[in-house]
């Protein structure tokens, strides 16, 4: 999938580099007024190379818990960008459907 095409999947980007946890945070605080709790997020590195692909019914809090597992480990500093892509009703289907299509270096199960 070509880049341009891969990018316009997801609604929100935040810039994040080294996944730094004030960044994440600062985006959050200063984005509260579109109401994103709900949805799936992509972890992007700095060659926009998708390293891991997750959802969450509450991304405010789950983002940051990556810094404390080992999913990402080794991978801290390429990271860049995190697509959010908001969702209403089930975040699996659509995590999993871009699993599937994107193909995400850390990902352990393809689906």
């Amino acid at each position: 999938m070509e880049i341009n095409n891969f990018l316009s999947l997801f609604d929100e980007y935040i810039v994040a580099p080294g996944f730094n946890r004030s960044d994440i945070s600062q985006w959050f605080n200063t984005n509260k007024h579109k109401e994103i709790n709900r949805g799936v997020y992509a972890i992007l590195n700095y060659k926009l190379e998708i390293l891991y692909i997750g959802s969450s019914i509450d991304l405010r809090k789950r983002l940051p818990e990556h810094l404390y597992q080992g999913k990402l480990s080794g991978y801290f500093q390429e990271v860049l960008l995190i697509g959010i892509k908001s969702v209403d009703g089930d975040v699996t289907i659509l995590e999993r459907k871009y699993i599937r299509e994107l193909k995400p270096k850390l990902n352990k199960y393809r689906y």
